[in-house]
């Protein structure tokens, strides 16, 4: 897609709580996107909250102008991300500032809005009906309340769930489009939209997640400082890596490295933060398991090397969870040609995905012994792992690249915006 010139540039304001320099979570997927985006010609200004999982004493400025996108960090508390009281207040706080900011200065210009946090979408669905603001997409990573209600955070039939559903319907019968990450999803939102008599379905657009495949691809075949860092020299490394949270599978996947233990070769290497990591410490420590590894995230600089030193990636998704949340660290792994084990219902996305291109294997969840069988099938077959790897970097290069994911978002966000905003 060409550029256009500067003065007919499409406006685009993002909000969203983690954004650079906080790479983790959306925090990395929003900036590739918004980084995409402006090479393309897009005019993005951001609104997140200040830095809460790294960095989190550091004074970062409330305006900063990154790779042609302009970044405003608004008001809010920076409390530890990973304590739940901590996480809603940082949400809350943010999702307020977001609130009167635009209350006050009423912008025109499309907005994407996200799930995370919940409720920040309200905002946007209030003062578009008052007709205070312009059009905003709606972009779904996770689908609120169901996630909490399948882990038994929030009661089904109880009255915050209720309530939650009702501002749900407010959303999305508001928005000028909605973004769903899988055909799974799709299928929820569908059903939702249904019940609230909202037969719009022509507004949901499924576009898949993708991978920064670019930078991953530029680490492959270089000197790869983390294997000797992380002493995995002649180790067939079993990673997993990103968010370790409440709807993620993470009892089966550490179970499987008990029953590989004895295999001095295989390596399982856990990367990332999140509810459930110091669960999984615990376990390989009473254990003994002398064949895991924990380390916190790594570097955007460092990605590439992380996803490149894998032999298999885990992907993991509690079966409760299949359409509620689509693990984007699949696509990072795929990018890398590294063969999937997806550890999630056959009817998830990833799942589907990983059957189709045929770059991996699906394990039911709760299943360690399926896992272990399943890394060892891989292990010892080297033909079939090369192939599988092999299919995975195709299937990023044919459908799930950045390039090609950014200009499905560029096409529908210049068809929503009035002409005034271009």
């Amino acid at each position: 897609m060409k550029k256009t010139n500067p003065g007919d540039q499409p406006q685009l304001l993002v909000l969203c709580q983690l954004f650079y320099p906080e790479l983790v979570s959306t925090g990395q997927t929003l900036t590739e996107l918004c980084e995409e985006l402006a090479e393309q010609g897009m005019n993005i200004e951001v609104f997140c909250a200040p830095p809460t999982v790294i960095k989190r004493r550091e004074k970062i400025p409330k305006n900063i102008k990154y790779k042609g996108i302009k970044i405003r960090r608004v008001w809010g508390t920076r409390l530890p991300k990973l304590n739940l009281t901590g996480r809603i207040l940082n949400q809350g706080t943010f999702a307020l500032s977001v609130f009167f900011w635009l209350l006050i200065h009423r912008p025109k210009k499309p907005i994407l809005v996200l799930t995370n946090p919940p409720f920040l979408a309200a905002s946007c669905a209030l003062l578009r009906k008052l007709k205070l603001i312009g059009s905003y997409i709606y972009l779904i990573f996770d689908v609120y309340p169901d996630t909490a209600i399948r882990l038994g955070v929030i009661k089904k039939n109880g009255l915050l769930s209720g309530l939650w559903d009702c501002l749900n319907g407010f959303i999305l019968k508001n928005t000028s489009a909605v973004i769903v990450i899988g055909r799974c999803m799709k299928e929820v939102i569908a059903e939702k939209m249904k019940k609230i008599c909202c037969n719009e379905n022509d507004k949901i657009y499924n576009i898949t997640m993708w991978s920064d495949d670019k930078l991953i691809k530029a680490a492959k075949g270089k000197d790869n400082p983390l294997i000797k860092k992380w002493n995995l020299e002649n180790k067939f490394v079993v990673c997993y890596s990103g968010n370790m949270g409440r709807f993620h599978d993470m009892e089966t996947v550490i179970r499987s490295a008990e029953i590989l233990k004895t295999n001095e070769h295989i390596c399982f290497l856990f990367v990332g933060e999140g509810h459930k990591k110091q669960d999984i410490i615990k376990y390989a420590t009473e254990y003994n398991l002398q064949n895991c590894q924990f380390h916190t995230y790594v570097t955007r600089q460092k990605l590439g090397f992380l996803m490149n030193l894998a032999d298999v990636g885990i992907v993991s998704l509690l079966e409760s969870q299949e359409g509620l949340s689509v693990p984007s660290k699949a696509f990072g792994l795929m990018a890398a040609g590294v063969p999937i084990i997806a550890v999630m219902s056959a009817k998830s996305e990833i799942s589907r995905i990983v059957t189709e291109e045929n770059c991996g294997l699906v394990t039911k969840p709760g299943n360690e012994k399926t896992l272990a069988t399943n890394i060892l099938r891989l292990y010892n077959n080297k033909n079939e792992l090369e192939q599988m790897g092999k299919n995975s970097l195709n299937a990023i290069n044919e459908k799930h690249n950045l390039e090609n994911v950014s200009k499905q978002y560029f096409d529908l966000i210049t068809e929503i915006s009035p002409a005034k905003t271009r």
